[in-house]
């Protein structure tokens, strides 16, 4: 069984389906005029559905977050200067035992994390 999907409810469904288009290269496959829904793809099995909140004082929990894998720490410190530089509310980067991270803020106050894990030794 292989996770597909993921149906997130977000205040600004067109601005927050071009930032994943921006950052994570995901590809719009519905109308783009819709403020209803976004279908986005990643081109490797995973679609990404962007639906209007309908209560805006529902939030995600804290801590809760999306995160995507790369494979090098340069791919990390690339984001960080690219989203920093387009103004975006970022972390530094973090370096621990789980690997070589950041996160930052979509918009509507969606976390999301970029991360290479540490290499097997």
């Amino acid at each position: 069984m292989k996770l597909n999907h993921l149906d997130l409810q977000v205040p600004d469904v067109q601005r927050t389906a071009l930032f994943f288009e921006r950052y994570f290269d995901f590809e719009h496959g519905s109308n783009r005029a819709s403020p209803a829904i976004a279908i986005l793809s990643d081109r490797h099995g995973l679609v990404l559905v962007l639906q209007k909140l309908k209560d805006p004082a529902q939030a995600y929990p804290e801590g809760f977050h999306l995160g995507f894998y790369v494979d090098t720490e340069d791919a990390v410190t690339q984001f960080h200067a690219r989203a920093t530089s387009d103004g975006l509310e970022v972390s530094e980067v973090t370096r621990n035992n789980r690997g070589t991270m950041v996160y930052c803020k979509a918009p509507g106050g969606l976390l999301v994390e970029v991360n290479c894990r540490p290499r097997a030794s």
